[in-house]
């Protein structure tokens, strides 16, 4: 009994003394009203940090749940959690997660307190877009105006005091950073003498007047004025001020009162790329307004095709040391002010989309796994993102459930997938989906499709979003059994856009075409086969590459067939000793990506032909002649061509099957599709008994 008395004791002294004990106080630590007046640098640290997994619901609008009841491996957020008490990762404040639409785990330390907003800085620019979003939701803009010249929207403005090119600047170039913009220091400090010009749009007067010209070079990524401009703009577009407007249909409808969000001393307007502070929970709020598609309790504030732009990757940025990244940490990109990057996690990457405010302001959203991570800090050097990859991933990958196909390089459970095809059966006169679920997915767009001469590898571009960059991917089959569908990134970040592969005949070479986001300086690249590898991209050294180009696809002699975008015409490049020194045109009538067969006597193209009075691109084929001309277009017919656009076809090394994409409602996203070609075969018959 003594004994055991003892273990008792010893139990309960462990439990008092460990500072990471479960909370028997459910109260969070909250500032005094005295702390409420101090900045966050002046706060006392906390005598012992909170940790709660079962957060309490304080009827703020956020649901809640218990993690490891509702999600993620309990045991992994707490040792997580006791090292940041510990002081192991930098000066955290406050550290929660949710995950599938509930707050499972809620910590604050050092300087963090639940009812006390802590500064955003950078993260404002995300509430900004919101308010953006809001804007277009209510009617006052639409999503094509970010399209149009941002001017146009600024009606105070003097344009015959502009430099050159500023009507090149739209909402889109605002809210991704690639104004083209540049103002000196020097000139900065000069605005500065002259406030009282400053006022209302005279800042952006003022910047377009004595910025460099707008130029397609110049309107690359940097990081910078986007958002004020965007301010001016929703100042200029809504009813009464814009401070208003953000507050009554924004901040109100989420439930958030307890915020700063300080005012430009010198436009007067809300300032919108920092100065703003937000409690952690409220930080949840934006983030699952992200989550749900713009929706906030069955209200959609702001426009599902907003929030999809602003988190998908529509450009690269090209950063190597990423702000909060690691060595699990890539492929660095921007949307509608969200930051992106890869997360890997064991053997698998998974996208992420994040706010981010300097010193350490995090919501990170990883769809697929339906998580949400929110972080304040105090920290110069912030490591978030990788610890998310490292430890918080984890902790909820092996039991997560995926909610988005397509977000991912590849599927933590990879079906089984045996035989040419992925193990499909071959359609015969009538297009059917290719592999729905594995390379075909919802929710995103698939183009270009090429198999390698034993069909035993396939590389196919595809992007996630409408306006996002695209990316090639591939799978292979190793024995009897393919490979899960991975990126090739060939390019390595060099260019944003990766897109159409094609495998030469002779398999050693894979042709692609690459570009950055703004579209410019398309071309043909293509890498060499290593022994179990493929190497570096280099960009062809060939007159193809003369002007603007792409989908360029081999014949079987080895001769290159591609679409020149500056003569909108299709040309080909005879193969002379595997180089390529001259460019011919292809004579025949129309036509866009064009796909040269394997035996070399039909073209298939894609095109929209005005006599046919047909508003979607349909697949027409021209057969090569005795003489070696082309014939006129044909039509592939009803048996290919539905009511939607059919585009970016190719032939099968074996000459068996047309691939090509197809969308199948108007608006949609487009898939893969495959039909035997035969039905070309027939036409061929039919055309030339007619001859």
């Amino acid at each position: 009994m003594k004994n055991k008395t003892g273990l008792l004791l010893l139990i309960l002294l462990i439990i008092t003394n460990s500072s990471f004990a479960q909370q028997s106080d459910p109260q969070a630590p909250e500032a005094t009203s005295a702390e409420v007046r101090l900045l966050s640098r002046d706060l006392s640290e906390l005598k012992d940090p909170f940790i709660d997994a079962t957060p309490t619901d304080r009827k703020d609008g956020i649901l809640v749940g218990e993690l490891g009841i509702d999600g993620g491996n309990k045991a992994m957020i707490i040792k997580l959690a006791q090292e940041i008490a510990d002081n192991k990762h930098g000066p955290f404040d406050s550290f929660l997660i949710a995950h599938k639409g509930k707050l499972i785990f809620e910590s604050y330390y050092s300087r963090g307190r639940i009812n006390l907003p802590h500064y955003q800085a950078s993260a404002t620019k995300t509430y900004t877009g919101f308010a953006l979003g809001r804007a277009i939701q209510l009617g006052y803009l639409t999503m094509a105006d970010l399209d149009k010249p941002l001017v146009s929207f600024l009606k105070d403005l003097d344009p015959t005091k502009f430099v050159a090119g500023v009507e090149k600047i739209t909402l889109h170039h605002a809210l991704t950073m690639t104004s083209g913009i540049r103002i000196t220091k020097e000139q900065e400090e000069e605005f500065k003498k002259n406030p009282s010009l400053l006022k209302g749009q005279g800042k952006v007067q003022a910047i377009l007047e004595h910025s460099t010209p707008i130029t397609i070079a110049s309107q690359s990524f940097k990081y910078g004025g986007g958002p004020e401009l965007v301010m001016q703009v929703i100042d200029a577009v809504v009813p009464g001020s814009a401070k208003d407007f953000i507050k009554k249909e924004l901040l109100d409808k989420l439930g958030i009162t307890n915020y700063g969000w300080r005012t430009d001393n010198v436009t007067g307007l809300p300032e919108s790329g920092w100065r703003s502070s937000m409690t952690s929970r409220d930080m949840v709020k934006w983030g699952t307004l992200a989550v749900n598609k713009g929706k906030w309790n069955g209200e959609q504030l702001v426009p599902e095709a907003f929030i999809d732009r602003a988190t998908s990757r529509i450009l690269y940025t090209g950063d190597d040391d990423p702000f909060g990244g690691g060595k699990d940490v890539s492929d660095y990109g921007y949307g509608y002010f969200w930051w992106n990057a890869e997360l890997k996690s064991g053997n698998k990457s998974y996208f992420s989309t994040s706010a981010q405010g300097g010193h350490g302001q995090f919501i990170i959203l990883i769809e697929e796994l339906d998580l949400m991570v929110v972080v304040t800090a105090h920290d110069t050097k912030p490591s978030t993102l990788q610890k998310t990859a490292e430890r918080i991933l984890p902790a909820f990958i092996q039991n997560s459930i995926q909610t988005m196909n397509g977000k991912s390089d590849s599927q933590d459970k990879f079906p089984v997938l045996e035989g040419p095809y992925f193990g499909e059966k071959p359609p015969g006169s009538t297009p059917e989906i290719f592999a729905p679920g594995i390379i075909s997915l919802n929710g995103r767009t698939e183009y270009g499709i090429s198999f390698s001469p034993k069909l035993d590898e396939v590389y196919f571009s595809a992007k996630n979003k409408i306006s996002g960059d695209a990316a090639i991917y591939f799978s292979k089959l190793e024995g009897k059994k393919w490979t899960p569908i991975k990126k090739a990134n060939f390019t390595k970040g060099k260019k944003d856009t990766e897109m159409q592969p094609f495998v030469s005949f002779s398999g050693k070479k894979i042709y692609f075409t690459a570009h950055n986001s703004d579209l410019t300086d398309s071309k043909i690249w293509y890498v060499n086969r290593l022994e179990d590898s493929w190497g570096d991209a280099i960009q062809l050294d060939s007159p193809i590459n003369d002007d603007e180009v792409f989908h360029a696809s081999p014949a079987k002699n080895g001769d290159l067939f591609y679409f020149n975008l500056s003569k909108m015409k299709l040309y080909y490049a005879p193969n002379k000793n595997d180089e390529f020194p001259e460019v011919q045109e292809v004579e025949i009538e129309f036509g866009f990506h064009g796909f040269i067969a394997p035996s070399q006597d039909f073209l298939v193209v894609d095109a929209r032909n005005k006599d046919d009075k047909r508003k979607d691109n349909d697949l027409y084929v021209y057969f090569k002649k005795q003489d070696g001309t082309w014939t006129k277009p044909i039509n592939l017919g009803k048996e290919v061509n539905s009511n939607f656009n059919e585009s970016v076809p190719s032939i099968t090394p074996d000459g068996k099957y047309l691939f090509f994409s197809r969308k199948t409602e108007e608006g949609g996203l487009k898939n893969f599709y495959w039909v035997s070609t035969e039905v070309i075969h027939k036409l061929k018959k039919a055309y030339f008994k007619k001859e």
